[in-house]
């Protein structure tokens, strides 16, 4: 089954209700922006671009020392601020910024929620 742009923007509106979320960017696996939440556009692009570096980095990091893909991919400033990168199956990436108050257990969890969804809709489970 395909997933259609619309779609998948209902599967992943339950990220922007975790407290703390500033924003999400949606990105091809080559980092182009697909969509987002972001109002700034130069920032869509400045994420989705570095998204695909970062989580090609982390990945290989992860699998050169032998543990496999990496799932999530947490960048962590001084302040508790910070972003997730995870694939998203064929569809590519998304990155999801945070502030520091954001709970984290609750945004992991509301993510693998969301892979969920998405690899079940677009038969890629």
């Amino acid at each position: 089954m395909s997933l259609d742009l619309e779609s998948l923007r209902k599967i992943i509106d339950p990220v922007t209700r975790v407290a703390g979320v500033e924003g999400f960017v949606i990105s091809s696996s080559d980092g182009l922006p697909l969509f987002s939440s972001l109002t700034d556009k130069d920032l869509e692009e400045k994420v989705a671009a570095l998204t695909a570096v970062l989580s090609e980095v982390g990945n290989r990091a992860s699998t050169e020392l032998g543990k496999g893909e990496a799932e999530w991919i947490t960048v962590n400033a001084p302040d508790g601020s910070g972003i997730i990168y995870t694939k998203l199956g064929e569809i590519g990436y998304m990155a999801v910024l945070f502030g520091k108050d954001t709970r984290l257990g609750v945004l992991l969890y509301t993510l693998k929620d969301i892979k969920r969804r998405i690899a079940e809709a677009a038969g890629f489970s």
